[in-house]
């Protein structure tokens, strides 16, 4: 196993701990960038390439001006696929300072935001502030529940998008799947597309989620 396998291995097994993933992924920031490249890392460009895809069905949303919020951005690779895709106004935000501050160093955000904790419900955020909500690589084991979903349809105005990625195996082990159908079936979000077994790392794929926020 390379050194950088065994760092995300490790980060699979931070057990949504806060204080423990704050940690690790400040040590990890420097070398972030590189580490995914050495695992075939396609989160950030299967997330842009979906985001593109859905400009037309959703000019509301994927636009001219559009707000985005790049939820768990990490260094910034999301921000950075969406930043050539023409996006200008992208805010982000994460747990660690060390990211962020990796992030800041793109010149691509609006504005940034260290310390956001997503099982708070991202109380850091006004309801429906944003156009699109993104999130690649959060949904993954050791990090997030399914319920983090919620803030990210609070912040996002009715009629927006969230995307978000959901690693295979943490899919086979939480209930995320059923959160999104209860979530369906009480009128607050439509799941517009499911890309399933696309490719996310070497570890595995991931599905890609569009969801229109209803209300």
């Amino acid at each position: 196993m390379s050194q950088s396998q065994d760092r995300i291995k490790k980060a699979h097994g931070l057990d949504g701990v806060p204080d423990r993933i704050d940690s690790y992924y400040g040590e990890w920031a420097a070398s972030y960038d590189e580490d995914l490249r050495t695992t075939d890392y396609r989160g950030p460009d299967e997330i842009g390439e979906l985001f593109g895809s859905l400009a037309d069905d959703h000019p509301g949303a994927i636009g001219a001006g559009s707000v985005v919020l790049d939820a768990g951005c990490g260094t910034g690779l999301v921000g950075g696929v969406l930043a050539r895709r023409g996006v200008t106004v992208i805010d982000g935000f994460d747990l660690s300072e060390g990211m962020v501050t990796e992030a800041r160093r793109t010149g691509i955000y609006r504005s940034l935001t260290a310390g956001v904790d997503m099982n708070r419900g991202l109380v850091e955020f006004a309801d429906n502030s944003y156009d699109v909500s993104v999130c690649c690589g959060v949904f993954t084991l050791g990090h997030v529940p399914p319920t983090g979903v919620q803030g990210l349809l609070r912040v996002t105005k009715p009629g927006g998008l969230v995307l978000v990625s959901t690693f295979s195996k943490y899919l086979a082990g939480s209930d995320f799947v059923e959160y999104v159908r209860r979530q369906a079936d009480d009128g607050v979000l439509k799941v517009v597309e499911r890309r399933q077994d696309v490719p996310y790392t070497a570890e595995g794929p991931a599905d890609y989620w569009a969801f229109e926020v209803l209300r």
